[in-house]
């Protein structure tokens, strides 16, 4: 009746010559073959077709193909009042989302409006402007014209320093700078006993590192150092120990800067 013609019914072949006279459409060979489908629509060649559609419609539109390929779909059932609230949450979701975004836009455009008009208004006002590239242009053109006077001032105090720290240990220790409280202590008192004056010495009355130095280095220079040209006996008593292999002189000059 049907020639060799095979119907393939989402997968599933059905030999047509096999089917019983009385099956006529294709709904008709669904339900000889007990395949389960509730509210389905059937699709053949990218088209929805009609489940009344009879074996001969089909194969004619088919062009008497031997394998004709239909798939059954089921229609997707409406969900119940659950569905309907979790379509309303995500709806209430969706909305929620846009008015984040408009009100993070909305944000954004006030700063940026207010930014704008604070640019205009104040940070590029002329006046203001003007004003602080003139100040800063002048600051920084008197700095410029300083350096030098600067640079011959801290030469010139440099010079005072050393020659004057020079001639005041020269001659002894210039005691000018003393409190009374300095003066009547114990420890210069002895130094007065001795007729002798310290060229240098640190605020808390201790001997100077670079006294200890020079001493090390050189013991006669030590003796200079502590007591100045006033102390010339001492000196040259020194000289003459250090020229006996240095150590007698280095002792000396180290017994002379803590005699006191």
């Amino acid at each position: 009746m049907y020639s060799n013609n095979y119907i393939s019914i989402n997968g599933y072949s059905i030999n047509c010559n096999l089917l019983p006279k009385t099956i006529k459409t294709l709904e008709d060979i669904i339900n000889y073959n007990d395949l389960k489908f509730n509210n389905y629509y059937i699709i053949n060649n990218g088209k929805i077709i009609n489940k009344q559609t009879t074996i001969n419609n089909l194969l004619i539109s088919n062009n008497h193909k031997n394998i004709i390929y239909i798939d059954i779909h089921e229609r997707q059932q409406g969900g119940g009042f659950g569905d309907l609230i979790d379509g309303i949450v995500s709806i209430g979701k969706f909305f929620l989302m846009i008015y984040k975004v408009m009100k993070w836009l909305g944000l954004f455009l006030y700063w940026y409006l207010h930014f704008v008009f604070w640019l205009l208004t104040d940070f590029l006002k002329p006046n203001n402007f003007i004003k602080e590239f003139g100040d800063t242009m002048l600051i920084i053109l008197i700095s410029i014209c300083r350096i030098p006077f600067d640079v011959l001032l801290g030469l010139f105090g440099l010079s005072v320093n050393i020659v004057g720290g020079w001639m005041q240990g020269f001659w002894g220790w210039d005691q000018s700078s003393l409190t009374q409280t300095d003066r009547e202590s114990n420890y210069f008192k002895k130094m007065n006993k001795m007729g002798s004056k310290k060229c240098y010495l640190t605020n808390t009355n201790t001997i100077p590192f670079s006294i200890i130095i020079g001493t090390i280095l050189c013991p006669p220079i030590g003796v200079f150092m502590d007591l100045g040209i006033t102390g010339w006996l001492n000196i040259l008593i020194c000289i003459l120990l250090t020229l006996l292999l240095y150590v007698p002189g280095l002792v000396y000059a180290l017994l002379i800067i803590y005699s006191a």
